[in-house]
């Protein structure tokens, strides 16, 4: 099994984080304007407690409201993994009060503390952003990183769209009519793309060869705007023998032309 990091990767991964825009309040739901934007809010938590003499624990939240949404089947897609039965601003705090004081608990008997002598500082973040909000559909990323020590980095990226419109959590194949092996085809065409693929074509022909023979996964992690339609894979999601941490790949709606349901294409004003 190979594990190595190279700082160019590095880079072409910091550009990737950077692509990631989050968006703030957006405007209430307006058909008339052209744009469809879903009026959202959030529940934003940031705190620090001295857990030992060596350790300070940064804990971070945001969660996003919805103060028009009433669907709670939908409300429950959005908030789905997360013990939340009040969907009220209220209830979102609350929400994120407990899931604080439960962090804080947890990492206050966590087995490595006492072992900690240096002071460190640790983190606990959750936060819930908004990538796009058009047509009546909003593309939200879960992102969620615990720092303990070095030896336990966890970060995790979840992407989701939903469709308010049909109020419903959005499935690939609602966006494009393809078969599961043309889009292992064409993710991994735009794998082989990138800056990150070819440097290590240049510099590591043995790591090449293994990321060129895998059978490429399908995530459920993707998201569009008006130009392209994303793949978003996490740590070792497309190989467990190569580390490349985790990467977006992008496929441009005129890579799609054809395959493009109808329906969404008119909604977003894709020719």
């Amino acid at each position: 099994m190979m594990k190595k990091t190279y700082v160019i990767w590095m880079l072409a991964l910091i550009s990737v984080f950077f692509a990631c825009k989050e968006f703030g309040n957006e405007n209430k739901n307006s058909e008339k304007n052209g744009f469809g934007r879903i009026n959202i809010d959030s529940a934003i938590e940031e705190d620090t407690l001295q857990i030992s003499d060596s350790v300070v624990l940064r804990y971070s939240s945001k969660v996003l409201w919805f103060p028009d949404l009433e669907n709670k089947k939908l409300l429950a897609q959005i908030y789905s993994g997360k013990k939340i039965s009040d969907y009220s601003k209220n209830g979102l705090q609350d929400y994120i009060d407990k899931e604080k004081e439960s962090v804080f608990d947890r990492t206050k008997n966590s087995r490595g503390l006492p072992d900690v002598k240096q002071q460190k500082q640790w983190s606990y973040i959750s936060q819930m952003n908004v990538r796009m909000n058009r047509n009546n559909y909003v593309a939200i990323q879960y992102y969620n990183s615990q720092f303990l020590n070095e030896s336990k980095v966890q970060y995790h990226y979840e992407e989701k769209v939903f469709d308010f419109k049909n109020q419903k959590k959005l499935e690939l194949s609602d966006v494009v009519v393809l078969s599961e092996e043309t889009i292992r085809r064409i993710l991994k065409l735009s794998l082989e793309k990138t800056t990150m693929m070819q440097q290590i074509k240049t510099y590591d022909r043995e790591a090449y060869a293994v990321l060129s023979s895998i059978t490429f996964p399908v995530t459920k992690n993707f998201y569009f705007d008006d130009s392209n339609l994303y793949f978003h894979y996490n740590m070792n999601e497309i190989s467990h023998n190569y580390d490349i941490g985790d990467i977006i790949l992008t496929i441009s709606w005129e890579d799609l032309s054809g395959y493009i349901k109808p329906d969404f294409a008119r909604r977003m004003k894709i020719n």
